[in-house]
């Protein structure tokens, strides 16, 4: 066991065209939801810092307050799926819009459009008076485009 080498398959010559971010962006916002659905079954639960012991994690929240940071291991993830998939000899082609598509589009685009707390980084929304984050108390600057 102690002479395993990962050898994960050489993505970098796939180029993927910009048009598939918003695909990237549902495969890594699921993949959040899996990771977080599984921590939850092993006992896991939301936490300021993480604790093992405790079974606790930050990252214990939706997709859309994780920090840019954290959501770019997600988007990663989504990348080299999309890459593999597409060296592998598959098409990515969106035949039809879907309630589930036009549901992810509605929240992909309000990510993106969201504020960041100025301390942390953390995804802020207008109703919050707190940042789930790092708790910084939010003010109107926090708020400003």
């Amino acid at each position: 066991m102690g002479n395993y080498i990962p050898k994960p398959i050489d993505l970098s010559d796939v180029s993927i065209s910009e048009d598939l971010r918003e695909l990237r962006e549902a495969i890594a916002e699921n993949t959040h939801e899996v990771w977080a659905e599984n921590r939850m079954r092993e006992g896991w639960t939301y936490g300021p810092q993480r604790d093992d012991k405790k079974k606790q994690t930050p990252d214990m929240v939706p997709y859309a307050q994780l920090s840019e940071k954290e959501k770019e291991y997600d988007r990663a993830t989504a990348w080299r799926t999309i890459k593999l998939l597409k060296k592998l000899g598959y098409d990515i082609v969106k035949s039809k819009e879907t309630p589930l598509y036009n549901e992810l589009i509605t929240r992909v685009r309000e990510i993106e459009h969201a504020n960041h707390c100025s301390q942390c980084g953390g995804v802020i929304f207008k109703h919050q008076v707190f940042c789930e984050h790092c708790g910084k108390k939010l003010d109107k600057e926090d708020f400003t485009s």
